[in-house]
């Protein structure tokens, strides 16, 4: 479950460079091929994007699929570490899925605030790039805020997204930014989104968590047919 979303609360973090960030309560990557710069008029025919989002695959695809994540969600990680790169390679690398990454921060809410920022202040073309590191160095980032040096882990972060450590603070402040991120999060509010990570798939809200969830929903919509797949009991039995 997420926690009350305060974007006020970026006000007061990371001001100086003698700043911290202080831990509280816990509750795959792009290629060189991934367009996320698409034509406009390719991203006003499609009626789940929107301009700012940041989205990789082929804009054109019958499927696009909307993650809702937070950089600091042990799910989101684990969603992006286990399922994500093959699902990258079979649909998105293959022209047949869009998919767009929507910041959706849970707590730590300023560690959230903090690595969603740095992604969006980043060149686009290292957006994902970013987000991957981030999740890989999830358990890293919590305990190093956890000793007090999440500004250390952070500039880390920022500077890994081409920042300098002036521009990563400027980012945390930036008052576009913030107010961009905070129209992100207030759209999957009210899209109806409560938790992370949630997808939609062509502007429907969908539990899939495992590929072959995925697959069940788009392969349809895609004109392909859905693979047989043995048996829970089956495969148990095998191993």
């Amino acid at each position: 479950m997420t926690s009350p979303f305060k974007i006020d609360s970026l006000r007061g973090l990371l001001l100086t460079a003698a700043a911290s960030v202080a831990l509280v309560a816990c509750g795959g990557s792009s290629d060189d091929s991934a367009k996320t710069d698409a034509p406009a008029q390719s991203a006003a025919a499609n009626p789940y994007i929107t301009a700012t989002d940041h989205k990789t695959g082929n804009i054109d695809a019958a499927v696009t699929i909307v993650e809702y994540a937070s950089i600091v969600c042990g799910h989101c990680a684990n969603w992006h570490s286990t399922v994500y790169p093959e699902f990258k390679k079979k649909y998105i690398d293959t022209g047949k899925v869009l998919y767009v990454f929507r910041p959706f921060p849970t707590s730590p809410q300023e560690l959230a605030d903090a690595g969603h920022l740095i992604a969006e202040c980043a060149d686009e073309e290292k957006y994902f790039e970013n987000i991957s590191l981030q999740f890989e160095r999830q358990k890293q980032i919590f305990e190093m805020a956890g000793k007090g040096q999440a500004r250390e882990a952070y500039i880390s972060v920022a500077k890994s997204a081409g920042l300098s450590e002036e521009e990563f603070l400027a980012c945390m402040t930036d008052e576009d930014t913030r107010a961009a991120y905070k129209a992100v999060v207030e759209g999957g509010l009210d899209a109806g989104v409560t938790g992370t990570p949630s997808f939609f798939i062509n502007g429907t809200k969908e539990k899939v968590y495992k590929l072959e969830e995925i697959e069940d929903i788009i392969l349809p919509l895609l004109g392909e047919p859905i693979p047989e797949r043995a048996a829970p009991e089956a495969l148990e039995a095998e191993e």
